[in-house]
């Protein structure tokens, strides 16, 4: 058993907000998937692992080394490049059949009270 770390940025209305999992890994049972027992945000990196879980001084060190020396210098190339507008989010209509409109309109406040 053991713990895996992992940190991602992401900007926010011009705030750099740090995304950190504290994942639970076995490998000793090959085929098993990995399991998330951890997962902090926040405009701090100390305060997104408190949120994570992640005690380990250790283990924060090198995450904190690992996103300088990776993830800021693509962070200073994206600033060099002309900003292009977000894309609106498509918005798909759902229909709702009759059948969901007679079951709502007969039991549905009996089962909201």
């Amino acid at each position: 058993m053991e713990h895996v770390y992992t940190v991602q940025t992401k900007i926010i209305h011009d705030k750099t907000y740090y995304f950190v999992k504290k994942i639970l890994a076995l490998p000793e049972f090959p085929g098993l998937a990995e399991l998330v027992v951890g997962y902090g945000m926040h405009t701090d990196f100390d305060k997104a692992c408190n949120i994570a879980g992640i005690k380990d001084i250790a283990s924060r060190q090198k995450l904190l080394f690992d996103l300088e020396k990776h993830v800021l210098p693509a962070q200073s190339l994206q600033e060099t490049k002309p900003a292009v507008a977000p894309k609106q989010a498509v918005r798909h209509p759902i229909k709702i059949t009759d059948m969901i409109n007679n079951w709502l309109a007969l039991r549905g406040a009996e089962m909201l009270n």
